[in-house]
């Protein structure tokens, strides 16, 4: 026994280099305990970030007896999908948008929003392949395929629920000119010369560190005295002067890009006579395409969850969805159908309701993340955003 010992410890100190190397790793390559630590501290802040949405999907499923037993912690007893259909109506995720586009060339009267309103949308909709096609064949040769995809992509917009519509009205025109003007200034910040540079710098920063409450108030007069207020242009404003929602934050992404262009490739493009713009639109902009992507993503999640704004500049005339949300509770003796469901205790509205709109309004993102993570994360991995 005592030999075996001893033959085991000699073994193991003549191969501990390689148990050392096993464990540790060595030069380029990792060592299992780093392999550990990597997937514990993946799993933990997956579980945190998770463990939320988990929930509420649960609870979303539960019935209003499931609720208040005790015994049911997680696995609702059977499925109660009534909540869903429910939020659906209270969401007005009932109805198409191409309802709302016959109402606005048939009968404008029936229109819930404003009839200036709902065509500004239509019309800003309709002119999505016209823009696509003209300013896609700067980079793309294929204009028809441009305007296939997204003819289709209005096609689709058409037969989507109108809330949802909405939303993406509010969130994807605002995220587009805050995206466009951001690379502007930051390009203009990050290649020119000029007095007040870092002023502007400085009250950029300024303006991204004061809390948003306290700017709204005059901005909210200044727009009822210029005649905005209850439109898009009393948020469409700011985002094009550089001061919507993270414009800052964008701003300073392409700055970072657009310094880290070699100045050669644009003095080259000089002395063959192309223009500032030229040199923006030609060069600048298909460098600076993780920082397109990073703003477009990250911006459009912010301005689709942004209630305090919206509430306040479109005074009600759009109804986005988390403003929808907001007011399921007082809208539910509209949804709830009292007088034909015999299953009265169900009805009321409780928190599983109100998980089910919020995973309603959350599908969206989830599908446009989905489709771009892959984009998204090699784009954060390029800018070396640490955190925000």
């Amino acid at each position: 026994m005592m030999k075996k010992i001893r033959e085991y410890v000699k073994n193991f100190k003549t191969n501990l280099p390689s148990h050392k190397s096993r464990l540790l790793g060595s030069g380029a390559r990792k060592g299992l305990l780093y392999y550990i630590a990597v997937y514990f501290l993946s799993i933990t802040f997956a579980f945190v970030f998770i463990y939320p949405i988990f929930y509420m999907f649960m609870i979303s499923l539960m019935s209003n007896t499931d609720l208040v037993d005790s015994t049911i912690m997680w696995i609702p007893s059977s499925v109660y999908w009534q909540n869903y259909l429910f939020a659906v109506r209270g969401l007005s995720l009932d109805e198409s948008y191409y309802k709302t586009v016959i109402l606005l060339f048939t009968n404008p009267t029936e229109l819930v929003s404003p009839f200036a309103v709902e065509l500004r949308k239509f019309i800003v909709f309709a002119l999505v392949p016209v823009f696509v096609t003209l300013f896609g064949g700067m980079y793309f040769k294929d204009k028809g395929k441009l305007f296939g995809v997204s003819f289709i992509a209005f096609l689709l917009i058409l037969i989507l629920p109108k809330s949802y519509v909405d939303s993406l009205y509010v969130s994807g025109t605002i995220t587009l000119i805050t995206v466009i003007s951001s690379a502007l200034i930051g390009y203009g910040l990050a290649r020119f010369e000029f007095r007040g540079k870092k002023l502007i710098m400085g009250m950029m920063i300024l303006v991204y560190i004061l809390p948003k409450t306290l700017l709204f108030i005059p901005r909210a007069q200044l727009y009822s005295d210029l005649g905005i207020k209850g439109t898009m242009f009393a948020l469409w404003g700011p985002s094009f002067l550089g001061q919507g929602v993270q414009a800052t934050f964008f701003i300073l992404i392409f700055f970072q890009f657009f310094k880290m262009i070699p100045k050669q490739i644009e003095e080259s493009a000089y002395l063959d006579g192309a223009t500032s713009f030229n040199i923006f639109i030609k060069i600048a902009v298909p460098m600076a395409v993780p920082a397109f992507v990073i703003a477009a993503t990250y911006g459009f999640a912010v301005n689709w969850n942004e209630l305090f704004l919206t509430n306040i500049y479109l005074d009600g005339n759009i109804k986005t969805i988390p403003m929808l949300l907001q007011g399921l509770q007082a809208s539910w003796g509209r949804v709830a159908d009292y007088s034909t469901n015999s299953d009265l205790v169900n009805v009321d509205f409780t928190e599983a309701k109100s998980f089910a709109g919020t995973m309603l309004s959350i599908v969206p993102l989830v599908i446009m993340y989905g489709i771009v993570q892959r984009y998204f994360i090699e784009s954060i991995d390029k800018s070396g955003i640490t955190g925000e």
